[in-house]
Parts: structure tokens; sequence; C-alpha cells
């Protein structure tokens, strides 16, 4: 018997993407959330899923060996994050990173019958895959209080009045729910208070349990960054990881119509710099030989940025590096010291290639900006993924075409064209009668478009641009790329599998049950052919 942990902390559940058809072929007819769903996945050998289903599918195919590659397998940076504010406070934490690959060592961890398990939420989009953990969990290890956190459970509490959350949490079966949008601090508050005798939760601010469910009282947390990193040197005890992801700041410095991420997050508010500095060290140390840097603006404050990168160059840590850019509010210099520094990618969230759009969406960025800013990154031979929204309000035919002539004028690497998500409580939601817009989710429309007309440009441009190729922006994206580059692909085999898989989800989109047979041999063809095979199917035993 090991010792008993205060808390296990268990990070990402991969879904069905058959089950998120399922659901939304039901609504197919009132919300775009049906094409979505085709947009960002590929039907392959006869079974739709998403780009790693394709990717382990052709890789098992043209080597004859199991493979089972998914960005998953990388250290989770929601759960290493929680481990490390918990050990700082005293308390003994564990770590699942990734629930569908690590099933045996978490049953052994559950016979040990940790006191709590926390559940994170950030890539969920329903129930069922934190339900699935749950019920896995009190089948184990009964005695185990499951607290639920994260992003699924604050937007839930924020959205929906008190009386629908028994409704919404039914069947997810967890003892605890974590209502704030930081959480660490209530998570090592609650589990410090469940190792009394006589534990009372009332006294825990930000928790909703009991029965009926209730919350306790509300005190927004504002924990330091600096709190929050990550014990790299202990998360990286155990692992061969290539590829991690880091965050050095919390918010974003922008306030876009279309997002209430700020609104959530608050100010932006940054690690230290000599704090990245030893984080970045640890993990140079380790090996580590790409980092995805999550920050919603990493470039951002500019000259924060390039101290970065000064630093990274001074200590010649030679891994490399994908982020979030915003590409219009860099000068050259930035520029220059971004790939000297050793960035590979970048994440641009450019959204319309219209200059009244953007100012609808409060962008506060240039056409002429953007141009440049892409060319730029062209030129220094680093990837861009630049996403755009379809159907935003204020959106016309004129609109859409301005957004398509631009992508095809600037080439990014990869692209997505998403109909518009209308979430009622972004701050366009307050223009709502200006713009005659109603709805939400999927499912709206305004006085110069609906989700149907967005749907129909979003599928044109994916069928008419070729100077660019398309990127699911759910279930695979930039990050996916670093992850494929850390795991022993080359950039040109990448280059051609998103093509390859570009041409599949394309066409599936208008007819979803279609013959894919030749892109299927072409992509299978491409691996048996491709040098770094053996080294990626050694990568995918490793992780495996």
């Amino acid at each position: 018997m090991t010792e008993k942990l205060d808390c296990l902390v268990i990070g990402y559940n991969r879904g069905s993407i058959e089950g998120h058809l399922e659901l939304a072929r039901a609504g197919k007819e009132v919300s775009a959330g049906y094409q979505h769903v085709l947009a960002n996945s590929a039907r392959f050998l006869g079974k739709r899923g998403d780009y790693f289903d394709a990717i382990n599918a052709a890789l098992t195919a043209a080597s004859g060996d199991p493979s089972e590659l998914h960005f998953g397998k990388m250290p989770n940076l929601a759960v290493n994050i929680l481990a490390s504010f918990l050990e700082r406070h005293d308390l003994t934490a564990g770590v699942i990173n990734y629930f569908n690959g690590e099933q045996d060592k978490l049953l052994e961890l559950l016979k040990d019958e940790p006191l709590t398990v926390a559940i994170t939420t950030t890539f969920y989009i329903d129930n069922a895959p934190i339900k699935e953990i749950a019920e896995f969990v009190k089948k184990h290890s009964p005695s185990t209080k499951i607290i639920v956190g994260g992003p699924r459970m604050y937007h839930m509490f924020s959205d929906y009045p008190e009386k629908r959350w028994p409704f919404l949490l039914k069947g997810i079966g967890a003892d605890i729910y974590v209502y704030d949008s930081q959480g660490e601090l209530t998570l090592a508050r609650t589990v410090k208070e469940l190792k009394n005798s006589e534990p009372d939760l009332k006294k825990i601010p930000n928790i909703v349990t009991g029965n009926p469910l209730a919350l306790t009282s509300r005190l927004p947390e504002a924990n330091d960054m600096n709190g929050t990193s990550v014990n790299w040197s202990g998360a990286l005890e155990h692992s061969d990881a290539n590829v991690v992801s880091m965050r050095t700041a919390r918010s974003c410095a922008f306030k876009c119509s279309f997002c209430r991420y700020p609104l959530i997050a608050g100010s932006l508010d940054l690690t230290d710099t000599d704090v990245v500095e030893q984080d970045l060290r640890d993990l140079h140390d380790r090996g580590i030989k790409y980092v995805l840097f999550i920050d919603d603006t990493f470039n951002i404050p500019q000259p924060r940025f390039k101290e970065l990168c000064r630093m990274i160059i001074r200590n010649k840590f030679d891994f490399k590096w994908l982020s979030y850019f915003r590409c219009a509010n860099a000068d050259d210099e930035a520029f220059d010291l971004a790939a000297e520094a050793g960035c590979i990618g970048v994440f641009l969230g450019i959204e319309s290639g219209d200059a009244t759009i953007l100012k609808n969406m409060n962008k506060g960025a240039r056409i002429d900006r953007y141009r440049d800013g892409i060319r730029k990154l062209n030129e220094r031979g680093i990837i861009s993924y630049s996403t755009f929204i379809c159907g935003f309000p204020g959106e016309t035919d004129e609109t859409i075409q301005n957004t398509i002539n631009f992508i095809r004028e600037t080439k990014p690497t990869y692209y997505s064209m998403e109909p518009y998500y209308h979430d009622p409580k972004v701050p366009i939601a307050e223009r709502s009668e200006e713009f005659g817009l109603k709805g939400s989710g999927y499912s709206w429309k305004h006085n110069t478009m609906d989700w149907k007309d967005a749907t129909k440009w979003s599928l044109h441009a994916y069928e008419t641009i070729t100077e660019s190729t398309v990127l699911p922006l759910n279930n695979f994206d930039l990050w996916s790329v670093g992850y494929l580059l850390g795991e022993g692909f080359s950039k040109e085999t990448i280059t051609s599998t998103l093509e390859i898989l570009a041409k599949i989800t394309i066409a599936g989109i208008r007819e979803p049950d279609m013959d894919y047979t030749d892109n299927e041999n072409r992509l299978i063809n491409l691996y048996k052919e491709a040098p770094e095979l053996q080294t990626i199917m050694q990568s995918t035993s490793r992780t495996a």
C-alpha cells in the first residue's frame, strides 16, 4: 500500500465524434451544429472520428502495428497546475493526464482510496466524459469524494439559475462542484476541509454541494500567477514526453465583442519573467523539444514578449515553440526575435478580412496590418493558422467574400472558417437590437444573415480556397501539429497529411457517407513511404 493521496487530479477523457454527430444530426434543420461537427472530423476507413483517429488508422495500415497517437497524451497542463498548487499547500496530489490511456494506472491509484478525485473540464462541450470518469471512480473507490470544476462548470453555474442546476448536473454523480473561473484555491480549501474528522463544507466558498444542491457563497479567486506555475521537475519525473503546453499569463489584454474570456478571467495577469525563465530551464534540462504557449496573446505586452524571446536566446534553449500571436500588433523586431528564439508556428485569431466586421468585433486591428503580419510570418518560415468567423452580426455576402479574398491573397499555412456561435453573454449581445440579433449557439439570425447562410458560405470557402489548407478548430488545431512534430513527424509529412484529410473533410460536409478510398490510400501510402515511419511507430509504442 502506498500513501493515501489527498487528491488525484484526472485530465482529458476523449469522447466519441459519432456521439456528437448523432446529437447534432437531430438539430441539423435548426442549427449549424451539425456542419460544425462534420467540419471538425473525417470519415476514414468507414468510421467517423477526429483527425487523430484517421492518422492512427492510416499508420496502423501502413506499418502493421497499432498506433495510438493523441494530443491528450501530452502532460496535461490543467491537471499539473492543480497538482502543483495543491502540493504548495501541503497536500499530496497525483495526476492522470489522459483518462483513456491510463486506466490501469488509475486503477492502481484507486486501490488506495484517495481522499478526493478532481476532474477538470477544460475541453468538454457536454457532461458525458465527466460522467464516465465519475462512474469509473465510484465503481473502484466508493469512499473517494469526487470534485468537478473548470470552465464547463463555471459557465453552467453562471449561465443558468440555481433552480436548474440539479437538472443540468443530473447523471454526473460528483459530490462537489467548483464555481469559480480559476478554482485552484477553492479545490485546496475543499480538500483540506475534507481531511478533518468532521468536515464542514458550508464554510468553503465557491462550491456547489449537498442534497439538494446549493451554492455555499461566492468569493471569486485572484490567484497570483507565480503561485500557479507548474513544478515541471515533479510533473515530468516519470515522463518521456517531448512536447508540453505552458502558460505565462491569464486573461487577455483585448476585449473582442464575440469573446467573454476577459470578462470571466479579469484583467491580464502575467507570470514574472524570472519564474518563466526557471520553468523553461527545467523543460530544457528535461530535453523537451517543443513548447506550446497557450497564453491568449503571448506577444502582448510587446516589450515583455521581446524580453522573453531575448531570454530564450540568451539561455540557448534549443526547444522550438508555438503560440497564440497578434500579428497586427507586432513590429519587425518582434517577428525577428520570435524566429531567432525558436518560434515555428503561431495561432492567429484574425476572424475577418473585412474592415466593417473587424470594427463590429472590436478587434482593434486593420486589414493592412494583418496582411503585412502574415507576409512576415511566411517570409520567416513560421507556420500560421488563421481562424475566421462566418456570419458575425453585420456580416453580408460582400463582407464574407472580402474575407475569402483576404485568405487567398495572404496564404496562411492553415485556416478555418466556422459559422458564428452566439453566446448571449458576450459583449456583442448588448447590441442585439441594433443588429436584429436573435437566437443562441449555432442557431441564430440577424438583419443581414442567418446560420443557414453562414454554413453555405463556410462550405463555399472550403471548396474554393486552394491557397491554404483547412485545419479543424476543435479536436486537432495547431497544438496537435506541435504534438506530431514532437512525436517524429516531419513538417512535410504533416502538411501532406492535413491536405489529404482536408479533402476528405470538405467532401464529407456535403456528402457525409461518401466513398473516400482514393484519399484513404493516399494517406496510407504517404506513411508507407515516409522516411520517419519507424521513428513515429517507436514513438506511438513508447506513449501507448
